[in-house]
């Protein structure tokens, strides 16, 4: 991988400063089609290429990308958190998750055309560029209609699975999400997975698992939260999960629901490696990708939100239960989409994975201190399995025979 320029002494101020040429200058990584909108990009904001023209992301860029996603995801888990516990601690209903969704997928494509803007530099250029990208090549666009529509799917699955499981069952069951993944990897990408990585995602799936069920409340409101709504990438809702605990208590069939825990695995793992493919394999940019993809999303959501909530939204509005703070998490969720699009276009959906895994293990540390919940054993013990298992996975790759 090669290395940047710009020397420094101090590594964290190297850190930084390549954080911020990642997302500063998004040109450095967005291939944008230059020639055709005469357009002259600044001098030292292109990438290096290699002889194939392609472009080169430093190891640097990528860990930058992969600790913004790590810091934004636990931000705005423990936003959440917060934001569902205050607007239920005065006893009347908290603000509807779906409405919250729907208002962040439609904020999504709004900063990326901001960015599309930025990157073109001009309005009247971008409107021509994202036009010609959206509704011209609309056999693109149609596209993103796949993961969209599976991410819908998924997000009823995993409702019908709480609705049918004790929280541990469901916890440790949908760890599976991280095989299904790598399975699709291999089979659609041609990822090469040793037998030691394997391990480690099993390692993994585990340790997260131990990890949830380690960590209690202590109030009587209990969130099961799933970290990393993906514009994209695995685009999994930050609150898919956080009605469960007002949900009326009906008769549970656990066949049902590992059924259906189970097809959302498979979701899950189909839906972010397709969305994978798409972005590595064609020449749109990761914005116009956004754009896409939240088009379709917010019209999943919208019906999403009528069949779930329609006889709430008639009796307490669209708006209800909103403060400074739910508007916090509609913004922490849409761009933690941008960024999960982002590691997924310049790493993969496993290493993604394992950002997740961290980032669970950092919003749990978070509520034990701004929230009291307790941690045991259980806690400490999947945290050090999350962390061998990084540690294998990074080491123990497939061996590049040389000739």
């Amino acid at each position: 991988c090669c290395c940047c320029t710009h020397q420094t002494a101090d590594p964290t101020i190297r850190f930084v400063f390549h954080a911020l040429q990642l997302l500063g200058r998004s040109r450095a990584i967005i291939h944008m089609p230059d020639a055709k909108l005469n357009i002259k990009p600044s001098t030292g904001s292109m990438p290096k290429k290699n002889g194939g023209g392609k472009e080169i992301i430093t190891l640097k860029q990528k860990a930058a990308t992969l600790c913004l996603l790590v810091v934004q995801i636990v931000a705005t888990v423990t936003v959440m958190r917060y934001s569902r516990i205050s607007s239920s601690s005065d006893g009347g209903k908290p603000y509807l998750s779906s409405s919250v969704v729907v208002l962040a997928e439609y904020l999504k494509v709004i900063i990326a055309t901001f960015l599309v803007t930025r990157d073109t530099g001009s309005w009247v250029i971008a409107k021509k560029e994202i036009y010609q990208e959206v509704v011209v090549k609309s056999r693109e666009t149609f596209k993103m209609a796949v993961p969209a529509t599976l991410y819908a799917v998924q997000n009823n699955l995993l409702f019908i699975a709480l609705s049918h499981l004790d929280s541990a069952v469901y916890q440790i069951v949908y760890q599976i999400k991280t095989l299904t993944t790598a399975m699709f990897a291999v089979f659609i990408l041609r990822k090469q997975i040793s037998k030691w990585q394997w391990f480690s995602l099993v390692l993994l799936a585990i340790g997260v698992a131990i990890v949830q069920l380690g960590v209690h409340s202590k109030s009587s409101v209990i969130e099961s939260t799933q970290g990393g709504r993906g514009g994209g990438g695995e685009e999994e809702q930050l609150n898919n999960n956080d009605d469960t605990s007002s949900s009326s208590i009906q008769e549970q069939n656990p066949l049902k629901g590992i059924c259906a825990i189970l097809l959302a695995c498979v979701s899950s793992g189909f839906a972010g490696i397709y969305f994978e493919k798409v972005l590595k394999q064609t020449k749109q940019s990761v914005w116009i990708r956004n754009i896409q993809l939240g088009l379709f999303g917010g019209g999943a959501s919208i019906l999403t939100m009528l069949i779930k909530d329609w006889s709430d939204l008639q009796e307490l509005g669209f708006f209800h239960g909103y403060t400074p703070v739910v508007i916090l998490v509609i913004c922490l969720q849409a761009s933690t989409g941008l960024i999960v699009a982002m590691v997924v276009k310049y790493t993969d959906n496993i290493v993604k994975a394992f950002a997740g895994a961290l980032a669970i293990i950092g919003a749990s540390m978070t509520s034990i201190y701004v929230f009291s919940f307790e941690a045991d054993r259980n806690f400490v013990f999947g945290g050090i399995l999350v962390v061998i298992a990084s540690y294998i996975y990074g080491t123990r790759g497939p061996k590049k025979h040389t000739k």
